[in-house]
């Protein structure tokens, strides 16, 4: 029961104060994500669960702290101008009201053509862009979302703050602009430095599609970054625009990824190599051939180890110096995927080993 004998229980429209409950953990994961620069979140599920109250909540409490955040409601745009059109209304209407001509600057960080009216209900100034938009092609209404978006990060830098941003119903991009315009999206808020993002939806078929068809690309990620996140971040960007430029990703394209990072660090995973010992290159070459038994006489003939002794005091040097790792299970192998791959490219062939694959180790 509620103070003022109220009934506690409200079943339209958000819900927030005292009337909102059990989503704790959620509201301050949004909040999180919002208020931390080139932050990304998807929050998505059926409908009536919550995920609009929950976002509610976590934009009143940055607010009450004084940190900017705007929610697009994209649930009935049918084009992709639509959306550009309603991120920038949202942006005119949800910051601060303290920051002196948020519309005068946001027009003169655009260069598609809006209109400003006053808002009849407040009689502030808003944004409409021009009525051509919507009947341009969609290579033309993707820039023009970029542009919208592009003119809040810009905001965002000269004020020196971080905007958080919700689309949504973001799937609805998708719908109306196909696969293209989401890679677009992916690429335009992965740029932003001064903006976060939370993407908010409730078709779940349709999310679904959307994250499911890179879930065996993102399993392959991660199988050859294996448990270092920085790794894993690594080949993911590298992946990522990957799939920009081709409009897809596929297993095999993480696998090209792999090979350009390497290909980038070249010059210091050679210099790497050439500061080890002639044994600690040995041991690094039957690592990266995958040899399972290090210490065995066959291996230590054909990768020139001498004895065991040897060998233990080789690879205490390279634990030390952060190349290699003991597992739990007292085998050894790479810290580093991107050295792993140098090395088995680089130099395996000396001791006739030319192709191991890029299986897991």
């Amino acid at each position: 029961m509620t103070a003022n004998g109220a009934n506690p229980f409200r079943i339209s429209g958000t819900v927030v104060g005292e009337y909102f409950t059990d989503r704790a953990i959620e509201v301050k994961r949004i909040a999180a994500a919002l208020s931390e620069p080139q932050a990304k979140l998807l929050v998505y599920g059926p409908r009536r669960m919550g995920k609009s109250s929950a976002i509610e909540s976590a934009v009143r409490r940055l607010r009450r702290r004084g940190s900017p955040a705007v929610v697009v409601d994209l649930s009935t745009a049918t084009a992709l101008a639509d959306v550009a059109s309603r991120i920038l209304q949202a942006a005119a209407g949800q910051l601060p009201s303290s920051w002196r001509d948020v519309v005068g600057d946001i027009v003169r960080h655009l260069r598609v053509g809006v209109t400003v009216v006053p808002d009849p209900a407040t009689g502030h100034p808003t944004l409409f862009l021009d009525v051509g938009h919507r009947k341009a092609p969609l290579e033309e209404q993707r820039l023009t979302l970029a542009e919208a978006l592009d003119a809040i990060d810009r905001l965002a830098a000269d004020r020196e703050r971080t905007i958080g941003v919700v689309l949504d119903e973001f799937q609805e991009i998708h719908r109306f602009g196909g696969e293209e315009a989401e890679w677009h999206l992916r690429g335009v808020i992965q740029r932003h430095k001064n903006v976060s993002y939370v993407l908010a939806g409730s078709r779940e078929s349709l999310i679904g599609a959307m994250v499911q068809k890179n879930r065996a690309s993102g399993r392959r990620v991660v199988e050859l970054a294996r448990s270092r996140t920085r790794d894993v971040i690594q080949l993911a960007r590298a992946a990522f625009e990957i799939g920009r430029a081709r409009g897809k990703l596929g297993a095999s394209d993480v696998e090209e990824a792999l090979d350009r990072v390497v290909d980038e660090e070249d010059e210091m995973l050679r210099a790497e190599w050439e500061r080890r010992t002639a044994l600690q290159q040995n041991v690094l070459r039957a690592l990266a051939a995958r040899e399972q038994k290090l210490f065995s006489e066959s291996t230590r003939d054909r990768y020139g180890l001498r004895g065991s002794a040897y060998v233990a005091g080789a690879l205490d040097g390279l634990i030390d110096a952060d190349l290699v790792v003991k597992r739990a299970d007292g085998e050894y192998e790479f810290d580093s995927p991107f050295m792993q791959r140098w090395v088995a490219r680089h130099t395996l062939p000396d001791v006739g080993v030319l192709d191991v694959g890029l299986e897991p180790s």
